[in-house]
């Protein structure tokens, strides 16, 4: 069997193939269950905002300025299908400042297509989210490719 059908057909690989896995934020609204599931089956800690805040009580309503502060100072890499951190000025100017890698999993897919691109992506995942430059990807079926997040607008002087 060649290396290339190996690599195929052995799957995603297990926390225990990092010597420090990256650990994972994902939004229980935006991520599925499956996709956590997934993770936590190969060894990966998965955060979520319930534990992020002690109680889902206390995680509900929580701004993107103060999750995105608080997974940045742990260094999680954040997976999510929320845009509208990207448009909205104040939620993009919190993004940047939190400096965490984000890998963006498709609005409208399907669980299963959730858990089979995180499955089919992982290695490449763990690579980039072990890195020190901050990058934003999405997960495609072909492999990560980068998102291009909007440059800052200037305000218009009235």
């Amino acid at each position: 069997m060649s290396t290339e059908s190996a690599s195929k057909t052995s799957g995603p690989p297990p926390a225990s193939s990092w010597a420090a896995p990256p650990e994972f934020y994902a939004d229980e609204n935006v991520v599925t269950r499956s996709v956590c599931r997934l993770l936590r089956d190969l060894g990966y800690v998965v955060h979520t905002p319930a534990e992020l805040y002690g109680t889902r009580e206390a995680a509900s309503g929580a701004s993107d300025d103060d999750w995105l502060r608080r997974v940045g100072s742990r260094r999680w890499a954040v997976l999510n299908r929320d845009l509208k951190i990207f448009e909205r000025p104040d939620e993009l100017e919190a993004y940047r400042r939190a400096r965490v890698h984000m890998f963006l999993l498709p609005g409208q897919a399907t669980s299963a297509e959730l858990r089979d691109l995180v499955a089919i992506n992982l290695a490449e995942i763990c690579s980039v989210a072990t890195g020190s430059d901050p990058q934003t990807m999405r997960l495609t079926g072909h492999g990560l490719e980068v998102y291009g997040i909007p440059e800052k607008r200037r305000r218009r002087r009235p």
